[in-house]
């Protein structure tokens, strides 16, 4: 009897030391694995109860750590497809411009925006001219770029050159290669 309850116990700290999983024996064994009564129990139960057991414990522990093995790697899987949709949601997306219309501008020569999300939102740049917008969609963010790109093009024109420092100077600059009032 000691025997049997030190595997009983040893099993039962092996189980202990698993991760992710709460014991609960009746997920792992089918009815029809379960060591069953033989003849050789009703004759001779106390030789035969320790190995039956023992080898009940043994398929109940390979039943435990499979299931266990299961859910582990379910929950990588799961862990996986999460990082695969956040790397595609956050890789950036160059878009090309190739028209401000209806607005009285026009696009002297393409050129592209980067976008990407940021939180809960979307940002397109023209890092040429050092400018960004943001907006709920990728749309809406290069949308609200365009109005920025045509906002700052008007107020740099009008000042004299000679006024602007070294960083409006250039952004004039950069617009006016890609984008040209029309009327």
């Amino acid at each position: 009897m000691a025997v049997n309850s030190l595997r009983i116990l040893l099993c039962e700290e092996a189980a202990r030391h698993e991760v992710g999983h709460l014991w609960q024996p009746e997920e792992f064994l089918l009815e029809s694995e379960v060591p069953g009564k033989t003849a050789e129990w009703a004759e001779n139960w106390e030789q035969t109860a320790p190995t039956l057991s023992y080898d009940f414990v043994g398929v109940l522990l390979s039943k435990w750590r499979e299931v266990a093995r299961l859910e582990s790697l379910e929950r990588e899987v799961l862990l996986l497809k999460d990082r695969v949709a956040e790397l595609e949601r956050s890789t950036p997306v160059c878009v090309p411009i190739e028209t401000f219309a209806p607005e009285p501008y026009k696009v002297v020569k393409p050129f592209h925006v980067v976008v990407q999300t940021r939180a809960d939102e979307y940002v397109a740049s023209f890092f040429d001219a050092n400018l960004s917008a943001s907006g709920p969609t990728e749309t809406e963010a290069i949308f609200n770029l365009k109005d920025v790109i045509l906002g700052v093009l008007e107020s740099l024109t009008e000042h004299d050159k000679a006024e602007l420092g070294p960083g409006p100077a250039k952004q004039l600059r950069v617009l006016k290669k890609f984008v040209e009032k029309t009327a």
